[in-house]
């Protein structure tokens, strides 16, 4: 089985340029995100050309994971970028550059995936088991959350993201802790074998993060950026149907409108900054230090709220901002 490192994120990673047009014309910006339900108010922004509308020139570039997002973002390369919060929350730690601007979408729906060869699916069952999961990451997070609250001890295996369903499969790996995009294929690629153990500990939140130079010196940029993320969020609300096919279309071949209706119930789509996301911060915070990747910074709260800036969208949708 093929173990990779916590930096394989980023070697050679690609650069995918959105299919969506740069429009011509209003304030220039850039935007790093990855093209899955999880940023569905992107993709349907792209979809309905709601950045022109909004008076923003953006040009969006595709990348395998949200941290390596955050990390065209803090080379400079980028504006803003989508990732979930557990990146965000490992930048802060290490004092980095960029401040989160908004939530976008809590992911409901997390679970272990393992085999029928383990009997009934629950956690206990794992005790002494082979676990796969990218350390370092929200899936790493709530593999040892999950564990943890069993009181289960198992023996965590490192694997990169596009491998873990193939390990899965070959038994390199009793079980799994994934991202949401690899449930299906696990799904497809096990048949009659799959079973899963639903995890309602912990919920993915997936974040937007700007440059300080975003924020300090374009404001204009950030508040046009985000109307227009505020009104996909509408559609969504308002039109869950047609909020899917443009998501599909954006996507492309990457699932199908029957497949994202059937896990949209998974998905809480509200922009939003709010006290709950700054404890989670906190959180895993506490969980890095205990787990020794960053020992030398006190997670506190003070240092998490640092990195939230709700001015923008508070000027675009105060009603959105419960964050003091």
């Amino acid at each position: 089985m093929r173990k990779s490192g916590l930096k394989f994120w980023l070697v050679g990673a690609a650069l995918l340029v959105s299919t969506s047009a740069l429009a011509q014309g209003g304030l220039p910006g850039t935007l790093a995100w990855t093209p899955n339900a999880e940023a569905a108010q992107i993709a349907i922004a792209i979809d309905k050309d709601y950045w022109k509308q909004s008076g923003v020139a953006l040009k969006t570039i595709a990348f395998p994971t949200g941290r390596e997002a955050l990390e065209a973002l803090l080379g400079g390369q980028v504006d803003f970028a989508a990732l979930a919060e557990l990146p965000a929350v490992i930048g802060a730690m290490r004092g980095q550059k960029f401040a989160v601007i908004t939530l976008l979408t809590k992911y409901r729906a997390n679970r272990v995936v393992l085999t029928t060869a383990l009997g009934e699916p629950k956690i206990a069952a794992l005790a002494g088991k082979r676990i796969g999961t990218t350390l370092g990451t929200n899936a790493h997070y709530m593999t040892d959350l999950v564990l943890g609250k069993a009181n289960v001890k198992a023996q965590i295996v490192n694997v990169a993201p596009p491998d873990i369903v193939a390990a899965l499969v070959r038994g390199d790996i009793d079980a799994a802790v994934m991202f949401p995009a690899f449930f299906g294929p696990a799904k497809r690629a096990l048949g009659a074998r799959y079973a899963e153990i639903m995890t309602p500990e912990y919920n993915t939140h997936f974040l937007v993060a700007a440059t300080l130079d975003a924020i300090e010196k374009r404001p204009e940029v950030v508040r046009s950026f985000l109307a227009a993320l505020v009104k996909a969020d509408q559609l969504i609300a308002s039109d869950a149907p047609g909020a899917q096919a443009g998501l599909v279309r954006v996507v492309g071949g990457a699932m199908t409108t029957a497949q994202l209706a059937a896990s949209w119930p998974d998905y809480e789509f509200r922009m939003s900054l709010e006290p709950a996301l700054l404890a989670l911060m906190r959180q895993q915070g506490e969980w890095i230090q205990r787990a020794g990747l960053i020992k030398a910074v006190e997670p506190t709260e003070a240092l998490f709220r640092t990195y939230l800036r709700p001015e923008p969208l508070r000027a675009v949708a105060p009603e959105r901002v419960t964050l003091r």
